[in-house]
């Protein structure tokens, strides 16, 4: 009996992705010339066949695995397509005005992969619009994260390092960094477009990580750009590492204290029947 799955599902199924979607062309990838220093990173690593980035708890710690399966017929194109625009844009899609077509064509030609056109997407006019120069640097740098690495961020000395990054080298070294990284190439590759990741307890992640992915998390039915101009978890990020310092001073001063002479010491209580 074939039973339809319904459109808002589906909808909200794409809206909430956290499966991989994959597409590799059938056309061999065509480098220019010179190669990035990400390139030239991976393909070392891969020849070498080290581990190059953080990995899921369950996994053997030996290795990447590069070459994964990736379909290459038209109906995974096109989905990968979509996928990294709603990814990438924040849920938001892209208009037929606004969609790269250009880059569209290199991915289904082969000369870039579908890492090449997330990044793209990233660097895009549109996305700069929404993400860049009309949002806080904070709100902007937790989105790139969420957007190409499936995460907010660690801690506020990982978005200070971005903010750094992004008065003196720009925005499009941002990305570049981010998407040429080794967390961003062991767990998408080269052929896989990012999605929400921080539920599956995920190597080098913390505790909070799960709160702070919620608090980032657009709704069905909305945007990231409609949410908020200003971030949305920096200042729980300052709360955790305010918490985290005072209850390093309070250990410090505990373990620092000392008896005054000739006192017994502090009276330690027990619970009846314990020893």
């Amino acid at each position: 009996m074939y039973v339809a799955t319904p459109v808002y599902k589906k909808n909200l199924d794409e809206a909430g992705r956290f499966e991989p979607v994959s597409f590799k062309s059938s056309q061999p990838i065509r480098h220019n010339a010179s190669k990035t220093v990400g390139e030239f990173n991976r393909e070392a690593c891969k020849a070498m066949k080290v581990a190059i980035g953080p990995r899921k708890y369950g996994e053997s710690p030996h290795g990447v695995t590069f070459n994964r399966y990736a379909p290459a017929d038209e109906a995974s194109l096109q989905e990968a397509i979509n996928a990294a625009y709603r990814q990438v844009l924040g849920n938001k899609g892209a208009t037929s005005n606004q969609r790269l077509d250009s880059d569209e064509a290199k991915l289904r030609n082969g000369e870039i992969s579908v890492r090449g056109f997330v990044k793209a997407i990233a660097k895009s006019l549109i996305y700069k619009d929404l993400y860049f120069h009309a949002v806080s640097p904070q709100r902007g740098i937790e989105l790139n994260l969420k957007h190409l690495l499936g995460r907010p961020p660690i801690n506020k000395a990982e978005v200070s390092k971005f903010i750094a990054m992004l008065a003196s080298q720009g925005f499009d070294s941002v990305i570049d960094y981010i998407t040429d990284s080794a967390e961003y190439t062991e767990l998408f590759g080269c052929n896989t477009v990012p999605y929400a990741r921080t539920f599956i307890s995920m190597g080098g992640m913390t505790t909070s990580s799960f709160n702070l992915m919620f608090d980032l998390g657009a709704k069905f039915a909305s945007s990231d750009n409609a949410l908020s101009k200003k971030s949305m978890v920096y200042s729980r990020l300052i709360g955790y590492q305010a918490a985290k310092t005072s209850y390093s001073g309070y250990q410090a001063a505990k373990t620092s204290y000392s008896s005054p002479a000739g006192s017994q010491g502090a009276v330690r209580f027990r619970a009846f029947g314990c020893k």
